[in-house]
């Protein structure tokens, strides 16, 4: 018997094609505890350690003047423990072919509110992306990617799904069919775009009507180690088209940034600048409110804003590396004065973290991080800080 199933599997071996399929599983498990000496909020209004972006008001509850005993719980230190963070990723290749499928298991649907593992082990798809190599200067792609006006992708912090986004990072995820054509040190790359997100819960809206998607470019040049780059991200919001508009225009979405990594041996610098409007229309989760339909089918016109981020990364040893960053964005002057009082006006955020390798793959670290949220009309700032450690297994 023993020999018959050796002689079984040698013969599938041998008749195996040379251009076979290959499959490869990526990931990174990563558990920490999270804590926080008053409210923050992870991208939505409500007190959230899932992905934290900013602090919260403590003066206003739902929009409305708080409560002594609702301050008393803004204000209240709080701890969780999380895995949510957590993702996966298939990778596959045929022949010119390259196809990458992400997963991971932030609460999307819920508003990034869940912390616990009875609620929050909801998957949710990253990426899934097809890329065809026509030759060695010409990749096509098509898929859920990384918009290609990211820029530099992290911004150094342990918050993944955070980072520095609403504070000076932008872009985020598209559906996105273009190329990218390679030239020594230059890279090009050009896709049409989705325009923007589906923001409700009524199906098709401003952000996706129209003939024409939404255009991105990214151009990067290397050299002697070093990149820099620029990118950016243009779109018409259909607005006028809606079915309850009364009144207004429609809205252009645009943004432009310029970013740099330098490397110099075990330290490194990275920054990247932007400006732009409607980014949160786009999904590029910009500091700004996005533009949309008031209840009674008004436009509510553009808000432009800009900002930066920028960090340092020093690896003091095989085993040992800290990071530095700080990151910053705000609305123009011009357009603070018709913001709501629980909008961001500027959002700045400062951290540093210490990672230890444990081993090949196991990476213990530990996070400090400092938010000062400015909101509305009234120049309202609050301040928070946020602690996190664990350890991280990337496979």
């Amino acid at each position: 018997m023993l020999k018959r199933i050796a002689a079984s599997c040698a013969l599938v071996l041998v008749n195996t094609p040379v251009d076979a399929f290959e499959f490869s599983f990526k990931g990174m498990i990563k558990t920490e505890a999270v804590t926080s000496n008053q409210a923050v909020a992870s991208y939505g209004s409500v007190y959230s350690q899932v992905a934290p972006t900013h602090a919260l008001r403590t003066d206003i509850f739902g929009g409305a003047p708080a409560t002594e005993q609702q301050t008393n719980f803004l204000e209240s230190e709080s701890t969780s423990f999380q895995a949510a963070q957590t993702r996966f990723s298939l990778n596959m290749k045929h022949e010119k072919i390259r196809g990458v499928l992400e997963l991971d298991f932030i609460d999307g649907e819920d508003g990034f509110t869940n912390q616990t593992a009875i609620q929050a082990q909801e998957p949710r798809l990253r990426l899934a992306t097809l890329y065809y190599d026509y030759s060695k200067n010409l990749t096509i792609f098509g898929g859920q990617k990384w918009t290609t006006a990211a820029g530099i992708k992290s911004s150094g912090s342990y918050n993944w799904i955070g980072s520095a986004f609403r504070a000076g990072n932008t872009g985020f995820l598209a559906m996105e069919v273009g190329a990218t054509y390679k030239a020594e040190n230059l890279s090009i790359t050009g896709a049409l775009t989705g325009k923007g997100r589906n923001a409700t819960a009524g199906g098709i809206n401003g952000n996706e009507l129209g003939r024409m998607p939404g255009f991105a470019f990214d151009v990067n040049y290397k050299i002697s180690g070093h990149t820099i780059g620029a990118a950016g991200h243009f779109a018409n919001i259909k607005f006028e088209d809606e079915p309850n508009f009364t009144s207004g225009e429609d809205q252009d979405a645009n943004l432009f940034k310029v970013y740099t990594m330098l490397n110099f041996g075990d330290v490194s610098f990275n920054a990247e600048y932007y400006t732009g409007e409607a980014l949160n229309n786009q999904n590029a989760l910009g500091v700004a409110p996005a533009s949309r339909l008031s209840a009674d089918g008004q436009v509510r016109d553009n808000f432009s804003e800009s900002g930066f981020f920028s960090y340092v990364s020093w690896n003091i040893s095989p085993e040992h590396n800290v990071k530095i960053g700080y990151a910053s964005a705000s609305v123009d002057d011009s357009d603070r004065d018709r913001l709501g009082l629980t909008e961001l006006q500027k959002n700045s955020t400062a951290y540093i973290n210490y990672g230890y390798k444990i081993m090949t793959g196991l990476t213990a670290f530990a996070q400090v991080t400092h938010f000062d949220t400015e909101y509305g009309v009234d120049n309202e700032s609050f301040t928070a800080a946020v602690a996190r450690a664990g350890v991280v297994f990337k496979f």
